[in-house]
């Protein structure tokens, strides 16, 4: 009996053995095939200069001649290695504005071991330059991370990260008001100024965002926040979210801060069928906002 039941075992093994080399050897080497799709990504970083000449080369430094920096966007790649997409950014005093600013990604290099390299070109106020950057493709082409080659910004430096958002040759329109519908906490990393201080110093601000989002898009939960030396903050939020069909989504969010009513625009994109989210602080009504970076994920119904 003994025999026989280690006889099976063995055979279940070989199995799946047999199974996870067959995975393994069905990713084969990327071609552009590999990366096709649509993407959400987002860069993160800061430019940073020194010693810090006088006057600043780029009048979007602030602080000591150091100006952080983040995208969040999408784009879809076809078949041929070219993409088009759009972002919001923000780097130091630079805001891009509520409206995504298009893009357009070509793969320049694509070797058969899933690195290569993409190129666009990136026009702001200030900065007109063509960027490139390494890639590292990988998961059968569902994610990708990246590190600049040549940036708008000789000193700009930063990680990127992307994740699928839909299989290759799939149109991307099934989102709505169904993907942000349930229970989400998001987490927030901003930069902004404190006015009840003297010379209205820049602090850190880290948030921790507990919603519950309705099928209308309306939502409400509590903001639990740390600012600087200010101390803890707890305060409820209320706003709204509107979900397009590629998954992007704008959202307003509410709050009074000592009595004085609050509210921040965000933009950014839900991934892995709702269940995540990138998005940035990008328009913040006079409150002074200068880095914003946001994740969030569905933790329930």
């Amino acid at each position: 009996m003994s025999t026989k039941i280690a006889i099976a075992t063995l055979v279940i093994l070989l199995v799946c053995l047999g199974g996870m080399v067959s995975t393994a050897q069905a990713q084969g080497p990327c071609t552009f095939e590999t990366f096709t799709g649509t993407y959400v990504f987002y860069d993160r970083g800061a430019s940073a200069i020194f010693p810090a000449p006088a006057p600043a080369p780029y009048l979007f430094h602030w602080a000591g001649y150091f100006a952080p920096f983040v995208t969040v966007g999408e784009v879809t790649m076809g078949p041929g290695g070219v993409g088009h997409g759009f972002y919001w950014v923000r780097v130091g005093s630079l805001n891009g504005g509520t409206d995504p600013v298009p893009v357009e990604v070509t793969i320049t290099e694509l070797n058969e071991d899933c690195t290569g390299k993409f190129q666009y070109q990136v026009s702001l106020p200030g900065i007109s330059a063509t960027v490139e950057e390494r890639f590292v493709l990988f998961d059968n082409g569902r994610q990708f991370r990246s590190i600049p080659t040549s940036a708008g910004v000789p000193t700009n430096v930063w990680i990127g990260e992307g994740h699928r958002l839909s299989k290759p040759g799939e149109p991307l329109n099934t989102c709505g008001p169904q993907t942000s519908n349930g229970t989400y906490l998001m987490t927030a990393e901003n930069i902004l100024p404190v006015p009840d201080l003297p010379g209205s110093p820049l602090f850190e601000n880290a948030m921790l965002l507990h919603l519950q989002v309705s099928m209308t898009g309306d939502f409400t939960g509590m903001l639990y926040e740390k600012l600087g030396p200010v101390g803890n903050i707890e305060v409820p939020i209320s706003g709204t979210i509107a979900v397009n069909p590629d998954c992007s989504f704008s959202q307003t969010l509410n709050f009074e801060v000592h009595g004085v009513p609050r509210a921040v625009f965000i933009r950014g994109v839900y991934f892995n069928e709702g269940k995540e989210l990138y998005a940035l602080g990008i328009d913040d009504l006079g409150m002074g906002i200068k880095f914003s970076f946001a994740r969030g994920q569905r933790i329930g119904p």
